[in-house]
């Protein structure tokens, strides 16, 4: 490939000023539409695979409950 094929080509891909708005407001609003609140997401798991998402729920709970006790072992080791 030459310089002038290479010219070309690259007047081919560069879009002009209104094409990069264009495309620009296209995957803003492609992103807008994929941004979804979290609890939208979890409902959505609980209703694409219940016994996962109880799986995480349980696990979550689980961590929650046992990480306080560890947090305040880790404390009181390190303050002495």
């Amino acid at each position: 490939m030459n310089d002038e094929e290479l010219g070309s080509a690259w007047t081919t891909l560069d879009p002009t000023a209104p094409q990069r708005r264009r495309i620009n407001a296209r995957v803003f609003e492609w992103l807008e539409a994929r941004d979804t609140p979290l609890v939208a997401e979890w409902l959505g798991l609980f209703r694409v695979n219940p016994l996962a998402a109880v799986g995480l729920v349980t696990v979550s709970a689980v961590s929650i409950v046992t990480m306080t006790p560890l947090l305040w072992f880790a404390r009181a080791l390190m303050s002495n």
